[in-house]
């Protein structure tokens, strides 16, 4: 790793710098880390501590372990992306001081595409620095920069990397990630500081230290066939980050409880034989006379989204079909070797 600092150096010139991958230990680095020297620098620097490294699992080839968190509250929570890595007992937060954290999964918010973890704060041995919400929606040509760990260049205490541009847009737009649309259709802040793969969940700033977005993953315009590094604001995920911090106003749940759904019948069953931890949803069978045999499911595809919400393991697509009376029409999104289809299919009541 220490043929690449000089890149990293000369990348984040403008004041990240290189740490190192290993725990320091005497003149263990090639190079000696440098004080900020600039208020641009010293900004940057300050901003560190509340952007963390997140590593999940993987397995395919297509399907990064690792990302980028913001920390939004002192006991612990931490807001990314809802990747298919992400996943329970896999999940581990890397602070800025390079300590590692085993994070909790709090429930996703599906129409941002965003998730909540929780890691404990008594286990830091630093306390942890939030970064302030806030409602801002920048014009466009606001200066910006991006903090991420772009192609997990930083391990452990090793500094993150900074990007810079301007604010290009603030728009809904058609948008896909890699062969299927992207779900989320609210504002995205549009920018030319590269979202580089691992850069996803990472924080956008202005120059003045605002932060202002949640870095979303490189997507693709329909209009334009290029590629795009967009954020979701801050703005439009305040209402789900206090609704799990205690920010917010108090939920008010009915005390009568309500009836019990009885799950409709779509006939797809699972490669899932128990154990510990729940296999990815891949599918074994499809029963004949089936919506599943409708959709056109076939064994050994993958089920990655059921409606709006993401499918990490059988466990997950059992949940999110239990849910789901009879007559519930649920658009179903897989992959099949490099190939992603969708469709729709219709619960019914009884195996015809």
């Amino acid at each position: 790793m220490n043929a690449l600092a000089p890149t990293r150096l000369a990348v984040l010139s403008l004041g990240v710098t290189c740490a190192g991958l290993l725990p320091a230990q005497g003149d263990a680095y090639a190079f000696a880390e440098r004080q900020p020297r600039t208020e641009l620098e010293r900004l940057i620097d300050s901003r560190m501590p509340s952007v963390v490294k997140v590593h999940g699992a993987s397995g395919l080839r297509t399907i990064l372990p690792y990302a980028t968190g913001v920390v939004v509250s002192a006991e612990g929570h931490i807001l990314t992306l809802d990747l298919v890595m992400v996943q329970r007992d896999k999940t581990r937060v890397v602070l800025a001081d390079g300590s590692v954290h085993l994070a909790e999964l709090l429930p996703p918010e599906t129409d941002l595409g965003v998730r909540l973890l929780k890691i404990d704060p008594a286990e830091c041995t630093t306390p942890l620095v939030p970064l302030e919400l806030t409602d801002d929606v920048p014009p466009n040509g606001t200066f910006v920069f991006s903090l991420g760990n772009a192609f997990r260049l930083a391990e452990f205490s090793e500094k993150l990397s900074a990007t810079f541009g301007v604010v290009t847009a603030t728009a809904t737009t058609g948008l896909r990630y890699q062969l299927s649309d992207v779900e989320y259709d609210g504002r995205l802040i549009l920018t030319d500081a590269a979202n580089n793969p691992g850069h996803y969940g990472g924080a956008l700033f202005t120059l003045d230290g605002r932060w202002i977005g949640l870095n979303a993953r490189i997507t693709e315009s329909k209009e334009t066939n290029t590629l795009v590094s967009a954020a979701i604001p801050v703005a439009d995920l305040r209402a789900y980050i206090e609704r799990y911090t205690g920010d917010g106003p108090v939920l008010v749940v009915d005390d009568e409880e309500e009836a019990a759904v009885e799950p409709g019948y779509h006939g797809i069953v699972l490669f899932d034989h128990g154990g510990r931890r729940s296999p990815p949803a891949y599918v074994e069978r499809v029963e004949r006379r089936s919506p599943g045999r409708d959709l056109g499911l076939r064994p050994d595809d993958l089920i990655v989204r059921v409606g709006r919400q993401t499918i990490r393991s059988c466990k997950e697509f059992d949940s999110v079909l239990a849910e789901l009376p009879a007559g519930s029409e649920v658009e179903v999104t897989w992959k099949r070797g490099t190939e992603v289809l969708r469709g729709k299919m219709t619960l019914t009541e009884a195996k015809r």
